[in-house]
């Protein structure tokens, strides 16, 4: 990048004037680039194990999307300034935002119907809302739900993160688009030369900070623009170097042909060994300078025209493919995640429904709601102005139309907790042979941890009506306190152990009672299949995991002692069983042959104990050495002797694989409730 920004200024002015009438030229090699682009993206996502990198298609998308824009913006000369960027916004507007509006619309309707009020699907109607203003990106990394998160693979709005970065990234770019117009159009040299350098420049300054962002907020540099915007800028540079300085344009087809082999062994060996950890840093480089030399060989016909491979990449297939790219990569996600929630995306003939549903959804869509709003006579016609009102009232719309989705979400969620995941006459029903009392009076009660602290939540409220205890808690969801299965990374959203402890010494005093609940025991299941349970215990009893225990043992004795020294009265909540299984996914007529419902909803006793056998050596050891109170809720959900059960007697007890429902909670509240009778006499 440096040599770019050298090579502007020893030049002189920019070699090609522009042409007031003109209209850009479409380039076709460009949407052989865009369907290799979306097509690699489509088949990671099915399964990541077909092409491990595919995500880089996203990089080749960015390169290209600068380079077309700057190409859209050098090849136009508008009347004023104020038309060149109502001209740009207006032509950026009706290329994205009515598919993605009716995407958001269409789905956030069905996502309603179809996807359960869960832990996996928690934010997706805030990422649709998010998405409709460009900025589901921020939303994502403000709430850690990102990429590759566990809920990623179950938010059907996820892949607008770079539609977000692409729109704040039209917000800057324009105004250097702008300054280089006017000096092209004044034939000020040295104003170009500045206006080209500092393009330049922040785009090595970009660089520079995915650099360091990959390895310090990981997050961050994946999906906001400071990170990835030298990726689109160096599209646009590489406009400005090759059509309009004129470099690099007139070559032997040999050499060409160079590079476009360079070009591929850039891209390829991306596709099949990219490192997600080294992401976008370094790994985005390859396919982002491949991609660089395939758009100049398809803008300057660098290959040879009549050679079968060309006509291949060029034939109408293909093109077709690259001209609705945009609809196959809105569509395919939702397409995708809705079969999840639904019917599975496992087998054979799940993945061939699956592209079949995203190839006739993405046509229809380019047909009926890209190309006439794009191209149709009647909004050409149309001033920017209207477009402009058009264009919020049918924002309102689909953030009203999300609203909605959620409100409906909600509502089919308490029509279906009673009485599977709540049965209210059975909770009735014990909860009556529970004695009120106030001996938790003047006291707090505080449930302090991730979401197995969140899960006793309905607990928390009976805990309250039958001691007149104030109850609370304290959640940091995905975020463990007092985690004795030491988890070896921190979420970089994650609070500290210190401030979350200096959080709940704000709110007691002496004689409270803090709970502390954190998932503690290793998942059987990924979201759509199960794990290898021996080597589940073989790695759970490696030398490293019990390096890592005792670590996290001796860092919990610490923050325990420290509530303890304030006078505060401690409990250890234990693990409670883990399952393949998730109830809130299986208990729908759409999802009866999703193949991970086929497990059932029992797990053999004899594994969960010996798969939490490592960690509940760790609780013991800290209950004993610290006087804390170690409260065991697994013999309550375990009290067969046989199996550990999410569903028994038509009620569920867990709400997924992990995660507690009220019909759990009311399982547990008595034996909690005695110890805090114990603790507090």
């Amino acid at each position: 990048m440096p040599s770019l920004v050298v090579s502007i200024l020893l030049e002189g002015p920019l070699a090609k004037q522009v042409d007031v009438n003109s209209e850009p030229k479409h380039v076709l090699g460009i949407d052989s680039l865009r369907a290799l682009a979306v097509w690699v993206v489509i088949i990671y996502h099915l399964n990541p194990n077909f092409l491990p990198g595919g995500f880089v298609g996203v990089d080749i998308f960015f390169a290209i999307s600068g380079f077309v824009i700057t190409k859209s913006l050098l090849e136009r000369q508008p009347k004023s300034l104020f038309s060149f960027f109502t001209g740009f916004y207006r032509r950026r507007f009706v290329r994205i935002a009515p598919a993605l509006f009716v995407y958001l619309m269409v789905v956030t309707t069905l996502s309603s119907y179809f996807i359960p009020k869960a832990s996996l699907s928690g934010g997706i109607f805030e990422t649709a809302k998010w998405a409709v203003f460009g900025a589901s990106n921020l939303q994502l990394v403000a709430t850690n739900d990102g990429y590759f998160a566990e809920r990623m693979d179950y938010n059907p709005f996820i892949q607008t993160w770079s539609l977000g970065v692409e729109e704040q990234f039209y917000l800057l770019y324009p105004l250097f688009m702008a300054f280089l117009v006017f000096a092209i159009a004044k034939s000020r040299t040295a104003f170009s030369r500045i206006i080209i350098s500092a393009l330049g420049l922040l785009t090595i300054a970009s660089l520079a900070i995915s650099g360091k962002q990959t390895g310090s907020d990981f997050l961050s540099a994946f999906y906001l623009l400071p990170s990835r915007f030298w990726e689109l800028a160096a599209g646009g540079l590489l406009y400005i170097l090759v059509t309009r300085l004129g470099k690099f344009s007139n070559q032997s087809l040999a050499a060409k042909r160079i590079l476009f082999t360079v070009a591929t062994l850039l891209i390829v060996p991306s596709l099949l060994i990219a490192d997600i950890t080294q992401f976008p840093f370094w790994w985005a480089i390859p396919p982002v300078l491949g991609a660089l030399l395939l758009i100049h060989a398809s803008n300057n016909a660098s290959i040879d025209s009549a050679s079968p491979f060309a006509k291949f990449v060029t034939s109408r297939p293909i093109v077709y493919f690259g001209k609705i790219s945009y609809s196959l990569y809105l569509w395919h996600w939702g397409v995708f995640v809705l079969m999840r929630w639904t019917i599975g995306l496992t087998n054979w003939w799940q993945y061939l429904l699956a592209l079949v549903l995203t190839v006739l959804i993405s046509a229809f869509s380019y047909k009926f709601i890209e190309t006439p709003v794009r191209s149709g006579k009647f909004f050409r016609k149309q001033p920017d102005w209207r477009i402009i009102i058009a264009g919020v009232l049918v924002a309102a719309m689909a953030v009203g139309v999300a609203s909605f989705g959620k409100t409906e979400w909600i509502r089919r969620a308490h029509a279906v907790n009673d009485p599977k995941f709540e049965d209210s006459k059975q909770i009735a029903k014990v909860l009556a042979t529970i004695p009120a009392s106030d001996i938790g009076a003047g006291h707090k009660v505080i449930f302090v941890g991730d979401s197995h602290s969140g899960h006793y939540k309905y607990m928390s409220h009976w805990i309250a009506a039958k001691t007149g205890a104030d109850v609370s808690r304290i959640i940091h969801y995905g975020c463990g306190y007092v985690n004795l299965q030491a988890v070896t990374t921190r979420l970089t959203v994650c609070p500290t152990d210190e401030k979350i402890t200096s959080e709940i010494l704000k709110q007691t005093k002496p004689g409270d009672v803090i709970v502390l609940s954190s998932f503690s025991t290793p998942r059987i299941s990924a979201s759509d299949g199960p794990y290898n349970q021996a080597d589940i215990l073989t790695q759970l009893n490696s030398p490293e995991k019990q390096a890592g225990r005792a670590e996290a043992l001796s860092a919990a004795t610490k923050v325990v002692s420290q509530l303890q020294s304030h006078g505060l009265l401690v409990i250890l909540a234990a693990p409670t069983p883990v399952f393949i299984t998730p109830p809130d996914r299986c208990n729908k007529w759409f999802n009866k042959i999703n193949p991970i419902c086929s497990y059932g909803f029992k797990q053999p006793i004899g594994y969960e104990q010996e798969l939490r056998a490592p960690v509940m050596a760790s609780y013991n050891s800290l209950a004993a050495g610290t006087g804390a109170t170690l409260w065991d809720p697994f013999p309550y959900l375990c009290n067969d002797g046989k199996y550990c059960y999410s569903r028994k007697d038509g009620r569920y007890l867990f709400v997924d694989q992990h995660h507690l429902t009220a019909n759990g909670n009311i399982l547990l509240v008595g034996s909690f409730i005695d110890e805090l009778k114990q603790i507090w006499k």
